[in-house]
């Protein structure tokens, strides 16, 4: 017997299901929350060396903070 594998797909930009719908709001999201979150942690810092520290520490690239 073999198995069929069904609704699986190798390309993720090809998938244009519900979920993927869903994942490319959440993504729109999290961009503009770590945005928010860096633009934060710049304007509380003493100095560039912190800033970059702390969004390190977070896991938020510094790119986040630009504003598009």
């Amino acid at each position: 017997m073999t198995w069929a594998r069904h609704g699986s797909v190798t390309d993720p930009a090809a998938d244009t299901s519900y979920l993927a719908g869903v994942k490319a709001e959440e993504k729109i999201h999290r961009d503009v929350q770590e945005g928010r979150a860096a633009r934060t942690v710049a304007q509380h810092s003493s100095d560039a060396r912190e800033c970059a520290e702390l969004l390190e520490m977070l896991g938020i690239p510094a790119e986040a903070g630009r504003r598009h």
